[in-house]
């Protein structure tokens, strides 16, 4: 019945969805490529692997689904993301509980990004499928534009700390540093201008 009166709560929680699955895939990558990079156990490169491919799935199937504006491979995707937010919670509780290591703030995002995600997939699901052809037909576009925005919002508060705790967000170029050259402080193919 929600969905027949409220179809722009539909489709803002399926965006709401699809940000989440992007927004943890791309952090589930950067996890993958630290643990790929880092030298040190087997069981690091295996953990690395298994973030790739976990990463490039969900990249996947948000890609996917907002191409076809709809929920897609429900049966598949919901376990996946249970699975993943299981295994990403794992990985936290064993961070706070061996000694001398703290919060895996990565680890952390990608789990509350996978319950996002599972969340809304999972109420979507419940959903019934309504085409009255009425005015309750349509989304709103003012509506589900704000919904939209608000969702991107969310998702990137929580994305952007575990993208910047990774070991790619470690090593990144802190931003204004960029057209720096080491020794002058400017770009090297860029003067400065005498001239107003």
């Amino acid at each position: 019945m929600a969905g027949k009166q409220h179809p722009t709560l539909k489709a803002a929680t399926l965006l709401f969805v699809y940000f989440a699955a992007m927004a943890g895939s791309m952090v589930d990558l950067s996890i993958a490529a630290g643990y790929l990079t880092a030298t040190g156990a087997p069981g690091l490169i295996v953990s690395g692997v298994v973030a790739l491919a976990s990463g490039l799935a969900f990249l996947a199937w948000s890609l996917w689904g907002l191409h076809r504006n709809s929920l897609v491979f429900p049966r598949l995707a919901l376990p996946a993301l249970a699975a993943a937010a299981a295994a990403h919670i794992a990985v936290v509780i064993w961070s706070v509980a061996t000694p001398g290591r703290s919060l895996d703030v990565s680890h952390l995002a990608a789990f509350s990004l996978s319950l996002m995600a599972l969340g809304g997939g999972g109420w979507l699901r419940r959903q019934h499928k309504t085409n009255d052809g009425g005015a309750h037909g349509l989304p709103r576009t003012g509506r589900l534009l704000a919904a939209a925005f608000g969702a991107a919002v969310v998702v990137a508060s929580v994305a952007t700390p575990g993208l910047a705790a990774s070991m790619a967000g470690q090593h990144a170029v802190p931003h204004g540093e960029h057209a720096k050259a080491p020794s002058e402080g400017t770009h090297p193919g860029l003067t400065p201008s005498r001239h107003h």
